[in-house]
C-alpha cells in the first residue's frame, strides 16, 4: 500500500488478491474496466454485478488490513446495496 499526494488530491495505491471461478473472471474484470472508463470520462453511472451466492459465485478477496473496508452503504434495499463515496 502506498499513499501518493498529487496536485488534485491524495491517492492510495493498493493490491487486492482475488480467487474466483474462471467463468466469472471476464464479467468481474469487465465491470472494473467499465468503472475505469467512467472515471476517465467523468461520468456517474450505477454499475452492478450479480453476486450469485446460491450458485457458484463464491469469491475470496484479500487486501491489506491497514485499508478501511468499513464504509456503510448509501442505500440498502433488501440486500441490494449501493456504495457511493461522493
Amino acid at each position: 500500500m502506498k499513499t501518493i499526494q498529487n496536485f488534485d488530491g491524495e491517492y492510495t495505491e493498493f493490491e487486492i488478491k482475488v480467487k474466483m471461478k474462471s467463468r466469472w473472471v471476464p464479467h468481474f474484470l469487465g465491470m472494473l474496466k467499465y468503472m475505469q472508463l467512467l472515471g476517465g470520462w467523468g461520468g456517474s453511472r450505477l454499475v452492478s454485478f450479480v453476486s450469485d451466492g446460491d450458485g457458484d459465485f463464491r469469491p475470496k478477496f484479500k487486501w491489506s488490513p491497514a485499508l478501511s473496508s468499513s464504509a456503510e452503504p448509501t442505500r440498502d434495499q433488501g440486500g441490494d446495496r449501493l456504495y457511493n463515496a461522493g
